[in-house]
């Protein structure tokens, strides 16, 4: 399967996967709520008929005045709910006495204090078809939680009904612990999800680059190849041999590009080594004025354009590997020549830093845009390198800055780049002191 295709693969598995665990997750809260909605309301139910049972024989007690009343009477052989529709039975009919709505919250509300449910109800009074005949305050909204209606006539002609008000603080202490588990599940699994499409998408991205590289990679190599078999072509057909002079400008033009070739090839060495900590550097004190001489007589080999080079050395000496170092620099350099304008003017300073000996390498050329700064240290930063060439571009494998960037790393220090799009560009080396 195609990198593209299993990438995409791996997305819509991943996001499938995010979605049913939020569905899961989100049924199991639900599922959850209702139960608990449930329990809050059968245990609230479940007084009333013992704040009905206190009620009947408190108003009994009151209507008898001293009279026996022949009452149910609450027995192993009578349930509560019997035992109360019976004497609802009697005190409505013999006494005409109804339910004291006031006097049932009173036992209604010690109840729900002892079983920790809000105290916050309504009670109501309904016929047969749960209708409110009346109730005992206005406090009841449509959000209001009713528990199951409980009769108080054999007839089933009345009934009593609580409504909780405010079952929410309830709810919220019960689920608080789930709602809590459930978001940290949710932000973990969507911050590894997050991870895992961001991996694919940087494989994807390194992918493309490594193929970019490669085809630069053809490119470059192709060139000087041809160059070499051409030549060798050339002399080997025997039409210079009389003619020394021809013959050895081949001669140099082989050299010159099979050097080339072995250039390329040790500084990609060089960055395996360096990446993979296995570059043994020699340190020592460097004269920096022998150094950038050296790397400004090879750069005005390089390019016929006008070139002028202002060299300002505050500091001459640091500790470092000065093979190295030395091509760390002619990279910088090179890059200025190459992404330079018509006439070159690059400057080389030093000066001092607490920690470091900053070496600043910086010219006039066409500048380095504010996203390409953020990857030209990149082993494979020149991305879409191939449309540059195609393009007029400059060629190239992109290696000399990262070649620059891993150096540095090994030295202890960094490479920084500062730069203005069309105005100028400035590498900085911070080279650890000998401290």
């Amino acid at each position: 399967m195609p990198p593209i295709m299993q990438k995409n693969k791996y997305k819509f598995v991943s996001m499938a996967a995010m979605v049913a665990v939020m569905l899961l997750l989100g049924l199991y809260m639900w599922m959850t709520y209702r139960s608990e909605v449930r329990d809050i309301s059968e245990r609230a139910g479940n007084q009333l008929p013992w704040a009905m049972f206190y009620e009947s024989y408190n108003r009994a007690e009151i209507l008898s005045e001293g009279d026996t009343l022949s009452l149910p009477q609450l027995r192993g052989d009578l349930s509560l709910v019997s035992s109360v529709e019976g004497m609802n039975d009697v005190l409505s009919h013999k006494y005409n006495s109804e339910v004291s709505l006031d006097t049932l919250a009173l036992y209604v509300d010690s109840l729900l204090s002892v079983i920790n449910l809000d105290r916050n109800f309504t009670i109501l009074e309904v016929d047969k078809k749960g209708k409110t005949l009346r109730s005992n305050n206005n406090l009841m909204t449509p959000a209001s939680l009713k528990t199951r209606v409980f009769s108080i006539r054999r007839d089933q002609s009345r009934g009593i009904q609580l409504a909780l008000n405010n079952p929410y603080p309830t709810l919220a202490r019960r689920l608080s612990p789930l709602f809590l588990a459930s978001a940290i599940i949710l932000i973990l699994f969507g911050a590894i999800l997050l991870r895992l499409l961001r991996y694919l998408d940087e494989q994807k991205m390194m992918a493309d680059l490594r193929n970019d590289f490669s085809y630069a990679m053809v490119h470059d190599m192709k060139s000087p190849l041809s160059s070499i078999i051409m030549g060798s072509r050339f002399l080997h057909s025997g039409k210079v041999d009389d003619k020394p002079e021809i013959k050895e400008k081949y001669f140099s033009i082989i050299e010159g590009e099979a050097n080339h070739l072995l250039a390329l090839v040790n500084k990609l060495l060089t960055i395996s080594k360096l990446e993979n900590k296995k570059l043994i550097l020699h340190k020592q004190d460097v004269n920096l004025e022998s150094i950038i001489d050296d790397v400004v007589e090879k750069a005005k080999t390089k390019t016929d354009k006008p070139l002028d080079f202002t060299v300002d050395l505050l500091v001459k000496h640091v500790l470092a590997d000065e093979q190295y170092l030395s091509e760390a620099i002619s990279n910088l350099v090179d890059n200025a020549i190459k992404y330079s304008k018509d006439e070159i003017n690059i400057s080389i300073t030093t000066q001092n830093s607490d920690k470091y000996v900053l070496l600043k390498v910086r010219d006039n050329g066409i500048g380095i845009s504010k996203e390409d700064q953020r990857i030209i240290f990149d082993k494979f930063g020149r991305a879409a390198i191939h449309e540059q060439n195609r393009k007029g571009g400059v060629s190239g494998f992109g290696l000399g800055l990262n070649y620059v960037d891993q150096v540095m790393q090994a030295h202890g220090g960094k490479v920084t780049v500062s730069s203005e799009k069309d105005q100028y560009a400035e590498f900085t080396l911070f080279i650890p002191k000998n401290i």
